[in-house]
């Protein structure tokens, strides 16, 4: 008889401590809210709206928030972050990371509406549990930056400058650059009006566009490509320019002082900056073609630069 309660009373606690499991785990699933990010319908910042998920988590999660991207929401103040001429060719999630393949029509989308899509995209995917980081490939070919460099690995978290600005902050400017003529010994001058990241200095804005190189016609490239810009700062006139052993080591068909005054003039455009300091890896005690020494503060080379319209094109010195 003994054994009979026994038993009877652990069956009962048993059920009961089923039930109980049971119940909390419908009430997580039930309760579990996400945050769909979209981008603001004057394409300047990244929101976010609740969304409870259908899906626990893994591939399903990832097909169905992807569907909510691709979808126009019901809120008429938000964008489709997914246009609807962007097709997403496959996705996977594989080591901690989700892999997006779109087709060669992402790559037409403009430069602010690609940034804050792809802000949107990896703010919302990297909250499916086990999901660290996004990678974007356009067919085979992974996605590129403005400098021609796979963008490889996205979190959440890059989206955010360090300085507190956030990657919604735009406007627009126009640069002096400084390229080469086809002879590679004089400076053009070159204009260029760029919308970007508010949280972005000059300065680094500056480098970026000299590393990038040229686009307009019978101007040449000053800088290596592979050229890594390390640290850039401003302080009392004098731009402090850190790169990396690329600026020697690399290839341009200028003379030696070309690429050196390419830079500082670039730069001295700028109001904050009167000269430059270039350094290679942090040292100063370099040497560009083993003619120029950098141990220097690098003023303003006017007579570099060419003129509009030249009667005739000087030799290299």
């Amino acid at each position: 008889m003994k054994k009979r309660i026994m038993l009877l009373l652990f069956l009962i606690i048993s059920v009961c401590s089923c039930s109980g499991e049971t119940a909390t785990s419908e009430t997580t699933t039930e309760e579990r809210v996400m945050q769909i990010y979209y981008v603001n319908k004057n394409a300047t910042k990244v929101v976010s709206d609740s969304y409870k998920p259908k899906n626990s988590g893994g591939e399903e999660l990832l097909k169905e928030l992807l569907e909510v991207l691709q979808t126009n929401p019901d809120n008429l103040e938000y964008r489709q972050v997914i246009p609807s001429e962007v097709r997403v060719v496959n996705s996977y999630i594989e080591n901690k990371q989700v892999y997006l393949v779109f087709d060669s029509a992402y790559s037409l989308l403009s430069r602010i509406t690609e940034i804050l899509s792809r802000a949107a995209i990896v703010r919302t995917l990297t909250q499916i549990e086990g999901v660290e980081t996004v990678v974007f490939y356009i067919n085979e070919q992974p996605l590129m930056d403005a400098l021609n460099q796979p963008v490889g690995q996205m979190k959440a978290s890059d989206f955010i400058d360090d300085l507190g600005g956030d990657i919604n902050d735009y406007q627009k400017t126009v640069l002096t650059l400084y390229y080469t003529n086809e002879q590679g010994n004089k400076l053009m001058e070159c204009k260029r009006e760029l919308v970007y990241n508010n949280a972005v200095s000059m300065e680094r804005l500056v480098m970026e566009q000299l590393i990038k190189g040229p686009t307009e016609d019978g101007m040449y490239p000053v800088l290596p490509s592979d050229t890594k810009l390390l640290t850039i700062s401003t302080r009392e006139g004098v731009c402090y320019v850190n790169l990396d052993a690329s600026f020697l080591t690399g290839s341009v068909n200028t003379n030696e002082v070309v690429p050196i005054y390419a830079i500082v003039n670039s730069l001295v455009e700028l109001p904050a900056v009167n000269k430059v300091q270039i350094a290679i890896n942090g040292e100063t005690t370099r040497r560009y073609r083993e003619l120029v020494s950098l141990d220097t503060l690098f003023e303003r080379n006017l007579d570099i630069i060419m003129e509009e319209n030249p009667e005739e094109t000087e030799e290299p010195q």
